[in-house]
């Protein structure tokens, strides 16, 4: 879990420095342009939201011998994770967890949108606690991402 804190940590400290040194960034506007914030985000598209303006992909899983690659998303605008999954637009089911949400419970979330691409799950606000992608393929079985 400190690997986790600390790569948020670092990009946090390089968007200062590029707004300190003047350099644009397409996404340091995401912030800005999300409609929701802290724990408003949770269970909140990320595409509708604003959210995944300024996302990067944190972990993924590579599912063998085929192209389909499942990702955990965070946005350090918003503070979230969510689940993606590339080149498999309907899932049996694709969600994010928070394996304890700071009570002893889970929190999940469910697949949210998709396009040509990629699918997507609702967003978690988690801005310490880990999550992990969950994907349940209709061929080639269940997965899951580590929790970071």
């Amino acid at each position: 879990m400190e690997t986790h804190h600390v790569l948020r940590r670092c990009v946090a400290a390089f968007l200062i420095f590029c707004s300190a040194a003047g350099i644009s960034i397409a996404a340091a506007g995401a912030a800005n342009a999300a409609t929701c914030s802290g724990f408003g985000c949770t269970y909140q598209d990320p595409q509708l939201s604003g959210c995944s303006a300024d996302a990067i992909t944190v972990v993924h899983y590579q599912l063998p011998a085929v192209a389909q690659r499942l990702e955990l998303r965070w946005s350090p605008s918003c503070k979230t994770n969510w689940a993606r999954m590339y080149l498999d637009t309907s899932p049996v089911w694709l969600r994010a967890v928070q394996p304890d949400r700071g009570d002893g419970l889970p929190r999940v979330t469910q697949l949210s949108g998709h396009n040509d691409t990629y699918s997507w799950s609702a967003m978690i606000y988690s801005p310490v606690l880990c999550v992990y992608a969950d994907v349940q393929t209709s061929i080639w079985g269940r997965y899951r991402t580590e929790c970071y």
